[in-house]
């Protein structure tokens, strides 16, 4: 005969049990609905790392009382809903093994360029830092959003653009989608600009620039300055989901020459609409593995959780990565150096 007690450790049990079971299923799923109303699954979905993490440490909880079962399913939940979020493991070996495989064989006369993307909130970077990071990098093209042209002045100031000469359009003073949406591209290789992307969005939106390239080795490559608005409240949602999903048919229609996005694409990979757009692409990440780091936000009290600075390329792949750190911005700055696709088929 089962006491009062044993009774209730049972019931405890099975509540553990289903409590872990609806917890795991909804990590599971939370990263692939593309869905935009509640205009929080956005924001939900960004922190899919965080959430598996915490699952993670309520599992080994659970594994301490020997619920097993519900510890088991609770992992299971989190490991799946953390998958995803991942630099995908295709991208990591075609793009920086055959990266690596290149840069050693070929080395710079194969063509080499040096990107450094970098959300400046509000043109707020410290100058000096970036003018720093420029001079010790040997950078080709560098992309800004949320730029001004007081920081393209102050940088100018520093010699920094002294080796960078090409640019795009002057940045209003008053740029669309207000402060946060200026963008430039400069470059150390003569630059042709193809103006700016489309109007995907039907609300708030953001200038984004787009040029070519003439890089001496690799030839014409297409940049585009990449910065949607914000998944944040019933109004920015649409926008930013108009964009990504825009810019997904604009790339697709721009295949004629090599493409880097670049910027801050207020998405990552724990989002179905980026994941969507960077199927075509081998992200500059790869070549820092699945867990690359975030880039956002820095300098809060909040630690950075979760990556949403990219730099993807398509017919280039990734032979380094780095995240570089400013004052004056809560974003990372992103430094690859990519090289030309290898050539593959019979001689």
């Amino acid at each position: 005969m089962v006491g009062p007690h044993g009774s209730r450790r049972r019931r405890l049990r099975r509540a553990v049990l289903v409590t872990c079971v609806v917890l795991a299923a909804l990590l599971a799923v939370l990263p692939h609905p593309p869905i935009i109303w509640p205009w929080v699954m956005p924001a939900l979905q960004s922190l899919v790392p965080v959430l598996c993490a915490v699952a993670g440490v309520i599992a080994l909880l659970v594994l301490v009382f020997r619920q097993w079962w519900a510890a088991g399913v609770l992992a299971t939940g989190a490991v799946l809903g953390l998958l995803p979020t991942l630099v995908p493991f295709g991208a990591l070996g075609a793009g920086f093994g055959a990266g690596m495989e290149r840069g050693a064989e070929a080395g710079v006369e194969a063509g080499e360029l040096t990107v450094l993307s970098l959300n400046a909130e509000y043109g707020g970077v410290d100058p000096a830092a970036l003018a720093a990071a420029l001079g010790a990098s040997g950078v080709d093209v560098l992309v800004l959003v949320e730029a001004d042209e007081d920081l393209l002045n102050a940088l100018q100031e520093q010699g920094a653009l002294d080796g960078l000469p090409y640019r795009t359009e002057t940045i209003p003073d008053e740029p669309q989608g207000g402060a946060a949406g200026g963008a430039v591209i400069l470059s150390a290789h003569p630059l042709r600009s193809e103006g700016v992307l489309p109007r995907f969005a039907t609300h708030r939106h953001f200038e984004q620039p787009v040029a070519v390239v003439e890089n001496p080795g690799l030839g014409a490559v297409r940049v585009v300055g990449v910065h949607p608005v914000p998944p944040i409240g019933d109004d920015f949602v649409p926008s930013w989901d108009a964009t990504l999903r825009g810019l997904d048919g604009w790339q697709a229609a721009h295949a004629d020459l090599p493409l880097i996005l670049a910027g801050d694409f207020n998405a990552s990979h724990a989002h179905p609409q980026f994941r969507a757009l960077a199927g075509g692409f081998t992200p500059a990440a790869a070549a820092a593995g699945p867990f690359p780091g975030p880039t956002w936000p820095v300098g809060s009290w909040v630690p950075p959780f979760t990556a949403i600075d990219h730099v993807l390329l398509r017919g280039l792949v990734p032979l380094d990565y780095t995240r570089l750190d400013f004052p004056g911005t809560d974003h990372r700055g992103i430094l690859t150096t990519v090289v030309g696709e290898p050539v593959t088929g019979g001689e």
